[in-house]
């Protein structure tokens, strides 16, 4: 009680900073019963002390060592070179006791040694602070502008490759991260991330949404985005179907009048959509809201929806720090990324599924219907992924009321199957059946083999075989409903395992809706790992894994070109705006790609030529001048190999070997071809394109 008291005292009475003494107890009260008891406890210590032999007990004067060597978790047990394997622990503890007594015998002298030393390890974390900044300001600059070279006072100062300042910012950081939390002694960044790790989370949100927004694609072109957007317009003015009076040629022409993205519809001159109904209704909402170009945003939005909705579960199913982690490797994935950029169910469907796991795991009754409405909105984006419901059924079940919360999540799933039947009935004929076609076409067995190597090559390559880590998440870490999460994961991928066979990495977006809960399980096991090294370290490390594993994944993705796709698909609306104003109203265009946004952009029919036979190409010709209109060619530099060998041998115009009328010069170059221009070639005309002006 003695020593306790005393060295309460004694810290008490001196100036020593409170960092130096937070981790120290406070002394107990002593009770004026216990006075004598303490008295004659201070007596024999005394004399205990002095029996000691001088050399072994660390006597400190105002220049000692003993004084400047406190710790910052506390004063010492003993001296620098008293500790040794024989030292008892009843000789540490007084000499813990006499430095004490030093402590508060010249206060100043300590005080002083200790901020002299905590200056100087300041200036050194401040000086290493300033580096790192300066070294993330030259990156920003080399990147944005593309490197400098200066002369100051003679010397040549320059940078023009980005790795070398990122390379020397990441050092300086997290030796900064480090002297810091030596220096402190209690690993403040560690237990910092514990309180930050939220609005990391929301930082890794917005540059989510930042970069879909910046980089993103703002015109309907190719299948995918016309599909979307123009069902989106047709949802908004109140339609489910297209009706088309190009689409009454099909007798003739066949399907080839319909454009990507639709099929034709079950009477003359009409057009259904081949795809699911949920993002065409979120994007007719933000038409209605923000108008037309509202519909680019709404993937954007979901994507940083989709980060915050990674860490919030996360944090429920392992804690604050996975999740943080989680919700940082979600939002720089490549996959992630690139479909963040496109205007595509991927990342909608991930956004719900998410949403439906973050209600369920929720307490009371409104949680469990949220989730099934999530879910719902989800199976209504993309209906193949309805067996997922499933396990959200039994996440949701776990809390009880179990019967009342399974309920009331069918309750909210059932609007969803019922949306779903009706569409395919009134599309396609059937509720059992898809835009894509029959199941039985779509589904084979002999997919497994290539699907299964596809999807592993594709991830490992994109998020480096760290992601392994994922299967070792029970053995290394606690995790709430890890079963449920591994069922989840395994479903998405048997979903789309018997499915058609791809070629693209792009591709591996079929899986996006498990990758999240794939982060959330590898970073659960990074954590355990960073709770293994030293405290100091562990700020550091957490740095190092939030830093490095975010700019690999974006080196990736710009290896893959991903942020150049915005620019590249401007020219399906920069070519069908020169079309509506350059060509004649009874322009028809030969296309497959620009079938879509040709019609969008200019409000010129298109024809889809790999529709058409290849022996009733001059046919098909005709019927269009017989019809009135004038008929075009539009291909892309790739396109045109394609056009040539399909059309070449049974028709002069597929040789397609006279001068373009309309030349755009992009990421991929797109010519259009007047078929009447190839008589007046052959005759000696000059043929002179137009070149479509690139948008900034």
């Amino acid at each position: 009680m003695y020593v306790f008291c005393e060295l309460g005292k004694a810290v008490e009475k001196s100036n020593i900073p409170h960092s130096l003494r937070r981790y120290e107890p406070d002394p107990p009260p002593l009770k004026a019963s216990s006075s004598r008891i303490a008295s004659a406890d201070r007596h024999s210590l005394a004399r205990r002390r002095s029996a000691d032999p001088p050399s072994r007990v660390a006597r400190s004067g105002s220049g000692s060592k003993g004084v400047v060597s406190i710790p910052n978790d506390g004063i010492p047990l003993a001296a620098s070179g008293t500790i040794t394997r024989g030292t008892s622990l009843a000789r540490l503890v007084r000499s813990r006791t006499e430095r004490m007594e030093n402590v508060a015998t010249h206060p100043h002298d300590a005080a002083g040694a200790w901020r002299a030393r905590h200056t100087r390890w300041r200036k050194v974390e401040a000086a290493l602070i300033a580096l790192a900044a300066i070294s993330c300001a030259v990156v920003i600059w080399d990147l944005t502008v593309g490197g400098f070279s200066w002369r100051v006072l003679g010397v040549r100062v320059s940078s023009w490759e980005t790795y070398k300042p990122f390379r020397n910012g990441v050092v300086f950081a997290v030796a900064a991260f480090w002297l810091h939390d030596w220096r402190s002694g209690h690993a403040a960044s560690w237990y910092a991330l514990e309180r930050w790790s939220g609005s990391i989370a929301v930082i890794a949100a917005l540059a989510s949404a930042t970069i879909a927004i910046e980089y993103g694609i703002r015109a309907a072109g190719g299948s995918d985005a016309f599909g979307y957007v123009s069902q989106a317009r047709l949802w908004a003015s109140g339609h489910v179907v297209w009706r088309d009076p190009f689409a009454a040629l099909a007798p003739t022409l066949g399907r080839a009048v319909v454009p990507l993205g639709y099929d034709l519809g079950p009477t003359p001159g009409v057009m259904i959509p081949t795809y699911p109904a949920g993002l065409p209704i979120a994007m007719a909402i933000a038409s209605r809201l923000g108008g037309d170009d509202a519909v680019y945003f709404v993937v954007p939005l979901l994507a940083g929806l989709s980060v915050w909705l990674t860490y919030l579960i996360g944090a429920r199913l392992a804690g604050r720090r996975t999740a943080m982690i989680a919700a940082v490797l979600c939002a720089f994935s490549p996959i992630f990324v690139f479909q963040s950029l496109e205007p595509m169910s991927d990342v909608p469907a991930t956004a719900w599924w998410l949403l439906a796991w973050l209600f369920a795991l929720g307490s009371g009754n409104v949680t469990a219907l949220a989730a099934g409405l999530a879910a719902s909105a989800a199976i209504v984006t993309r209906p193949n992924l309805v067996v997922l419901a499933a396990v959200l059924l039994i996440v949701a079940a776990a809390r009880r009321p179990r019967l009342g919360r399974a309920s009331l999540f069918i309750c909210g799933l059932a609007p969803a199957c019922a949306a779903v039947a009706v569409l395919n009935a009134v599309w396609y004929g059937s509720p059992l059946r898809s835009g894509y076609g029959p199941v039985s076409t779509l589904y084979e067995w002999r997919n497994i083999t290539p699907n299964l190597r596809n999807y592993a090559g594709w991830l490992l390559d994109l998020h480096t075989p760290i992601v392994l880590l994922a299967f070792a998440a029970p053995l290394a870490a606690r995790i709430r409903h890890a079963a449920a999460m591994y069922a989840f994961i395994v479903l998405v991928v048997l979903s789309y395992l018997f499915y058609a066979v791809f070629d693209h990495w792009t591709f591996l977006r079929f899986l996006l809706p498990a990758i999240p809960l794939l982060f959330i399980l590898t970073s659960a096991v990074l954590v355990s790992g960073l709770e293994r090294l030293p405290l100091s370290t562990r700020g550091a490390a957490s740095f190092l894994v939030c830093l490095l594993l975010p700019c690999w994944y974006l080196v990736k993705a710009d290896r893959l070109n991903v942020f150049d796709i915005g620019r590249a698909e401007g020219r399906y609306a920069a070519v069908g705006e020169f079309i509506r104003h350059r060509l004649a109203p009874n322009a028809v265009v030969l296309t497959v790609i620009h079938s879509g946004s040709v019609r969008l952009y200019s409000g010129r029919p298109t024809l889809r030529w790999d529709y058409i036979e290849p022996e009733r190409l001059d046919s098909a010709m005709d019927v269009m001048r017989a019809r009135g209109y004038a008929p075009y060619v539009l291909l892309e530099h790739w396109e045109e190999r394609e056009f040539r060998a399909r059309f070449g041998r049974t028709s002069p115009i597929g040789k397609v070997d006279w001068p373009p009328a309309i030349e755009y010069y992009g990421l991929s170059n797109v010519r259009v071809y007047s078929v009447d221009d190839r008589s007046r070639h052959l005759a000696g005309a000059r043929i002179i394109p137009m070149v479509v002006p690139v948008a900034p």
